[in-house]
């Protein structure tokens, strides 16, 4: 088990594609959601669960930062439920006229987020030490 924090970079849909891996089945309080208008930042404070470590299962609290956002927009969730927790699915960033594009946040239970973006980045940071997680993320797969 490596006790190296995590840091990303993305810049491109591949490394969004890198980056939405390791944010499957991380949770957050709706509290922890913050689109700062004036930088141009849509910021969300998750509890990842670490998919990179083998063994007990862990998680560690980590932030993610999407740059150069010029629009949000939102369906199925309560923004002003600050303290309702989501867990996210998977995050995208779909090109449009490059640079720019949109940045696609899916949730559990149909709820997603939407940013139109100036251009694709983002930060995605481990900012505190791992802990142990009650346990492992399971996904019921249809056939």
């Amino acid at each position: 088990m490596s006790s190296e924090a995590l840091k990303l970079y993305g810049r491109s849909a591949e490394d969004m594609r890198v980056i939405s891996s390791y944010l499957q089945d991380a949770v957050a309080q709706i509290g922890d959601m913050a689109y700062l208008a004036d930088e141009k930042r849509f910021v969300i404070l998750f509890n990842r669960f670490c998919w990179e470590h083998d063994g007990a299962p862990m998680r560690v609290r980590s932030a993610l930062q999407l740059a150069n956002v010029a629009a949000i927009r939102q369906k199925k969730l309560n923004l002003t439920r600050r303290d309702g927790v989501v867990a996210l699915l998977a995050i995208a960033f779909e090109p449009r006229a490059l640079p720019e594009g949109e940045f696609a946040l899916q949730f559990a239970g149909g709820g997603e987020i939407r940013l139109a973006v100036e251009a694709c980045e983002a930060i995605l940071e481990d900012i505190t030490a791992p802990w142990a997680a009650s346990s492992r993320p399971q996904h019921d797969l249809e056939e």
